[in-house]
C-alpha cells in the first residue's frame, strides 16, 4: 500500500513538472502572441514585456525541471503552489473583464479559454496538494528492510536532513550543480534561442525609434496589404465606411509620413487628428499621410477614422506584431520617410506644425 502510493505521488509529480515544461514551450514556439498579449494589459513598456515574458517562461521550465528532479522540493512546492493561485486570479480578472478567447497558457497552439484554464488551475492545485511534504525519491529508488525488518523507503544518495522531505535530500553538491543546469538551460532557451525583439532591433537599426530593418522586411515582404479603399464619413450613421482591398503597400516618390498607430490607443486618436488637422490647414496633400494600423477589428478601425476625421488618407491595416516589433511598441510612431526610407520619426510629443510642413513641402 504503502510503495502504490510512493509511486503514485512519483508519477503526479512528474506529470505536473512535464506539464509545466510543455507550457512554457508552447509559449516560447508562439513568443510573438504571447508578447502581445502580456502587452496588451499595459502594465510594462514594450521592451520591458519582451524581458518579463521571457523571464515568465524560463520561471515555468525551471519549476518543471525541479518537480521532476525534486531539487529543493520544498521551495519548488510552494512556489509553484503560489504561482498557481497567482495565475488563478489573475484568470477570475481576465474572464470577467476581458473575456479573452485564448489566455495564451499553452501559446497559440492550444487555444484554452480563460474560465476553462480555471478550472484547469484547481486541477493542478488539487494534484500539487496530494504531492504535499511527498518524500525526496525517484522510480528508480527501491524498498529497502531496516534492523527491525520493517519495508521502508531509503534513497542512495548521500542522505542530507530536511524535514519536508522526511529526512532525505540530495547532497549538496549534486543540487548546486543541477540548479545550475536548470538555470542555465531555461535561460538559453528563453533568452539565447529567442532573443528580444527590441533589444535586438535597436542594435542593429539606424533610428532609436523605429526598427528600419522591420520597416524594410514590411514592404519587401508585402506584409501590409489589407488597404481600405473608398473610405468616406455616413452623417446618417454616424460612423465611416470602406472596402478592403488587399493591394500591397507601394513606397511612394518624396517625403511622406507614416503614422503607426493602434485603434485603441487614446494618444493615437489625439496624435492623428491633430496630424489631420495640420496637413488640412496647411492645404498638404491628403496622400502625404498615410496610417499603419493595428486593431481587435474593423469596427475599431471605422470608429478610430470617424474620431481623428482620418478617412481622407491611406490607411492600411497591418499585423500587430509587425507594429510592435516596428516601433518597440510604442504607439503612435510617426515615421518620416523618403523615397521609401525612413529619414526620422517622433512620437506624439514630438508633432511640431512647422517641421510637418517641411518636411512635406520640402522634401527634407
Amino acid at each position: 500500500m504503502r510503495k502504490s502510493l510512493y509511486i503514485s505521488q512519483n508519477s503526479i509529480r512528474i506529470l505536473l513538472g512535464l506539464m509545466f515544461i510543455v507550457s512554457a514551450v508552447m509559449k516560447l514556439l508562439s513568443l510573438d502572441t504571447f508578447v502581445i498579449y502580456v502587452y496588451s494589459f499595459k502594465i510594462l513598456p514594450f521592451a520591458l514585456t519582451e524581458i518579463a515574458t521571457r523571464l515568465l517562461i524560463a520561471f515555468e521550465m525551471a519549476l518543471g525541471a525541479m518537480l521532476i528532479l525534486k531539487i529543493k522540493y520544498k521551495w519548488t512546492w510552494w512556489i509553484s503552489t503560489g504561482m498557481m493561485i497567482a495565475f488563478t486570479i489573475f484568470l477570475v480578472y481576465v474572464a470577467i473583464f476581458r473575456n479573452d478567447d485564448n489566455c495564451h497558457c499553452f501559446g497559440d497552439i492550444i487555444e484554452v479559454k480563460p474560465w476553462v484554464s480555471i478550472l484547469k488551475n484547481l486541477g493542478i492545485l488539487g494534484a500539487l496538494a496530494l504531492v504535499y511534504g511527498s518524500c525526496d525519491r525517484s522510480l528508480a529508488f527501491g524498498f529497502f528492510k531496516n534492523e527491525e525488518g520493517q519495508e521502508q523507503f531509503r534513497c542512495r544518495l548521500v542522505p542530507d536532513h530536511d524535514v519536508f522531505c522526511n529526512g532525505h535530500d540530495y547532497p549538496k553538491a549534486c543540487r548546486v550543480v543541477m540548479l545550475s543546469i536548470v538555470g542555465v538551460g531555461a535561460f538559453v532557451s528563453s533568452f539565447v534561442l529567442f532573443p528580444p525583439n527590441a533589444i535586438f532591433n535597436k542594435i542593429f537599426s539606424d533610428n532609436n525609434m523605429v526598427a528600419t530593418s522591420v520597416f524594410d522586411k514590411a514592404l519587401t515582404d508585402s506584409l501590409v496589404s489589407l488597404h481600405f479603399t473608398n473610405a468616406k464619413y455616413d452623417e446618417a450613421k454616424d460612423t465611416v465606411t470602406f472596402t478592403v482591398d488587399t493591394n500591397y503597400y507601394q513606397p511612394q516618390q518624396g517625403t511622406y509620413i507614416i503614422a503607426v498607430v493602434s485603434s485603441g490607443c487614446k494618444y493615437c486618436k489625439q496624435s492623428c487628428e491633430l496630424m489631420h488637422s495640420i496637413f488640412e490647414r496647411n492645404g498638404l496633400p491628403n496622400d502625404r499621410l498615410v496610417y499603419w494600423m493595428w486593431g481587435a477589428n474593423y469596427p475599431h478601425c471605422a470608429r478610430f477614422l470617424r474620431i481623428t476625421k482620418s478617412w481622407q488618407h491611406d490607411c492600411y491595416r497591418i499585423s500587430p506584431v509587425l507594429a510592435v516589433d516596428m516601433v518597440y511598441g510604442s504607439f503612435p510612431t510617426f515615421l518620416v520617410v523618403k523615397d521609401g526610407k525612413v529619414i526620422n520619426a517622433f512620437n506624439y510629443r514630438g508633432i511640431v506644425e512647422g517641421d510637418i510642413v517641411d518636411y512635406v513641402e520640402g522634401g527634407e
